[in-house]
């Protein structure tokens, strides 16, 4: 491609701009500097101008297809005509008759976006159209190509025209020797040196000058076989770099890149003052409620180990209810408590351990909660804080401008209690210990029968004076009494082993449940403080939505300018140098 580098700043800088005039125009950066910007671009984006002259089958048209790699100039292309043709890019194709000599032709070709090309009727007829060039597209021209057929490159009409406009326009005159595949290397090289010596004596100078097979080259872009071998023997690729100078060294073009580059900096500028504030906001926003979580969670922890003696004291309440329940557990193993037992009395452990429990967690859960409460407020009252100084946010949730932590509160003391009824309904004291006080009974009762039995017989053998059998009766009674009463001492102890047990192991669960719960609440509780935030959040993420895609294109147009600055930035520096030579030049000059 023709002036790669050129052409590949120009699209970067392009895409800057056009990013930089979107993000402007919604913005609100100044309209005349957006409007300025598009003007500077679009005459940056003025296409190329290439003059080519030459006589009647000199190869222009081959040389012109070669050089961009398109059937461009193919004679069923160009009209039937000896006006002049100026080649521009145009949605469809057709011609427009601009004058009595000049036909600008539209064809759809991509290059000629960044090429317009002017080619010449045959030096031969040029007489008739040489004012319109060397008035008309001359000036304009970046660069003319002389084109000599090397079958005859002595054609005086082209030497004529060349002798007449060489003293103004030489700087951007080019020689081709084109169709060197029609002569032999020898042939070339003497022509080659023929005709450089011609310019050189006719105008004291040496024009650069390139010899081409222009057929061989536009085959190695096209259908040709051995591509690679038909580039080399085109020898085109020296010419084409030499127009690839021309285009990337052309001071006017490379001034108007420089110009439109810092016309882009300074609407960056503006563009990033007026959007900063808004990412600014974005950021700190952010920032914050993406802090909200870390401290709330940090200071839930802080509150959970303050709350450690709260649970101790649940486990304590859980304990001091099981043993103000076991007065009724003692009078059940009375004598004539045993014998005549109560069928309430499990039921009144149960529910004095249930009640005098349940009374002690209310007491102490109301605590746990308004210490939740009031940690969970001072931290409201640190954020709304920062947001005043920050943002100059006043936060307002309620009448009084604080939220209503009420309900929150009694969550916590309603989960708490809820859990702690539910794991002392799973002791069923009532049921358990029940069972065992009638099997106590029953085995009390039959004993004092069955002793009670050996007694009447023992009386009975003593009234009718049979002995020793009545002793032995007797004796058989009081052994049995003495059984069940050693039986029963030993039934009290496996019911109060069991109570214990039954409260140990209760114990541990209680423990589990109540904590757990309780933490949850509480979680539940800075949960809802950082909800509080839901509708700020709303607004921010509405706001990154607008934003941030702004944002990035800012970054995106940012490095592409910084990197577009370390490409011109040397440019820059040697057009001023450039420039501060040709006035010390001028100056010489003048005082010569």
């Amino acid at each position: 491609m023709l002036g790669k580098n050129y052409f590949e700043t120009r699209k970067k800088l392009s895409s800057a701009v056009t990013t930089l005039n979107e993000l402007g125009e919604g913005c609100g950066v100044n309209p005349a500097r957006i409007t300025l910007l598009k003007n500077l671009m679009a005459n940056l984006k003025d296409p190329f101008l290439f003059v080519v002259v030459g006589e009647v089958n000199a190869g222009k048209s081959t040389l012109l297809n070669a050089l961009f790699g398109d059937d461009l100039c193919s004679t069923d292309v160009l009209p039937a005509t000896d006006k002049i043709g100026f080649f521009k890019h145009g949605n469809e194709d057709h011609e427009f008759e601009i004058s009595e000599d000049v036909l600008e032709i539209y064809r759809t070709n991509a290059f000629l976006k960044d090429f317009n090309i002017v080619d010449t009727p045959g030096t031969n007829s040029i007489e008739l159209h040489h004012q319109q060039i060397t008035e008309h597209f001359l000036p304009m021209a970046d660069l003319v190509l002389f084109v000599f057929s090397v079958t005859n490159p002595w054609g005086a009409t082209t030497w004529d025209l060349l002798d007449r406009i060489h003293n103004q326009w030489k700087k951007k005159v080019i020689f081709v020797l084109q169709q060197c595949d029609l002569r032999t290397d020898e042939e070339v090289s003497a022509i080659l040196e023929h005709l450089q010596r011609t310019a050189h004596h006719r105008f004291g100078q040496h024009f650069p000058t390139f010899v081409v097979s222009a057929k061989k080259a536009f085959l190695a872009k096209t259908t040709g076989v051995d591509k690679d071998a038909l580039w080399e023997e085109s020898q085109i690729a020296g010419l084409e770099q030499y127009i690839s100078g021309v285009v990337e060294s052309s001071e006017t073009r490379l001034t108007k890149l420089i110009n439109t580059w810092r016309a882009a900096c300074y609407v960056l500028g503006e563009v990033k003052e007026k959007l900063g504030a808004a990412g600014e906001i974005i950021r700190a926003d952010s920032e914050l409620l993406s802090g909200l979580n870390g401290a709330s969670k940090i200071q839930l922890e802080r509150t959970l180990i303050k709350c450690a003696p709260l649970f101790e004291a649940f486990d304590q309440s859980f304990m001091a209810a099981g043993l103000q329940a076991e007065p009724f557990l003692e009078s059940e193993f009375k004598i004539l408590s045993t014998l005549t037992p109560g069928v309430k009395t499990s039921e009144d452990i149960e529910n004095l351990v249930f009640a005098t429990t349940m009374k002690a967690v209310r007491r102490s859960v109301g605590v746990g909660a308004n210490a939740v409460q009031e940690d969970v407020a001072q931290l409201w009252d640190r954020v709304s804080v920062e947001m005043q100084e920050n943002f100059n946010l006043q936060l307002s949730v309620g009448d009084d401008g604080n939220p209503d932590w009420e309900e929150s509160r009694k969550r916590i003391e309603t989960e708490v209690e809820a859990i702690t009824a539910e794991t002392l309904k799973q002791l069923d004291l009532k049921g358990e210990l029940g069972r065992r006080f009638a099997s106590r009974s029953r085995g009390m009762w039959t004993f004092v029968g069955i002793s009670t039995v050996a007694f009447v017989i023992g009386f009975i053998l003593q009234s009718q004076e049979i002995s020793p059998w009545n002793i032995v009766s007797f004796g058989i009674g009081a052994g049995i009494l003495l059984i069940g009463a050693w039986l029963g001492s030993r039934s009290v102890s496996k019911i109060r082993d069991f109570y214990s047990t039954k409260l140990a192991e209760q114990r541990k669960s209680l423990a589990h449940f109540q904590k757990k719960t309780f933490e949850s609440a509480a979680g539940a509780f800075f949960h809802d403080f950082v909800h509080l935030f839901d509708p700020l959040r709303q607004v921010c993420s509405e706001h990154r939505k607008k934003y941030d895609p702004q944002l990035k294109a800012i970054d995106v147009v940012e490095q592409d300018l910084a990197q577009l600055e370390r490409i011109l930035s040397p440019v820059e520096k040697a057009l001023a140098a450039q420039a501060a030579a040709k006035q010390k030049q001028i100056a010489t000059n003048e005082e010569g």
